[in-house]
């Protein structure tokens, strides 16, 4: 997978959590998303803190929780239609 593919996937599985703001997902349950990705998930991490970086994602509880930042909706909803990810 390249990058990008695994950015769409951490952005959509937050997205089909309902993760948005205040609602989080915690970390632990994120690692279901390692075993789409080859390498170990060592990418997933790194992509993950892309997308906080560039404030898709907020960072949550000292780090251990993630959620889609809601000022970013429709370019993450754009993203992941361009993704052919079922929105």
């Amino acid at each position: 997978m390249t990058d990008t593919e695994i950015q769409n996937q951490i952005l959509f599985y937050l997205w089909q959590k309902g993760a948005w703001g205040e609602d989080y997902t915690n970390y632990e349950k994120m690692r279901r998303i390692e075993t789409v990705v080859k390498n170990n998930g060592k990418n997933t991490d790194k992509q993950l803190k892309k997308l906080v970086n560039d404030r898709l994602i907020l960072k949550l509880k000292q780090g251990r929780t993630y959620s889609l930042n809601h000022l970013y909706r429709n370019t993450i909803e754009r993203r992941l239609i361009a993704g052919e990810f079922p929105v």
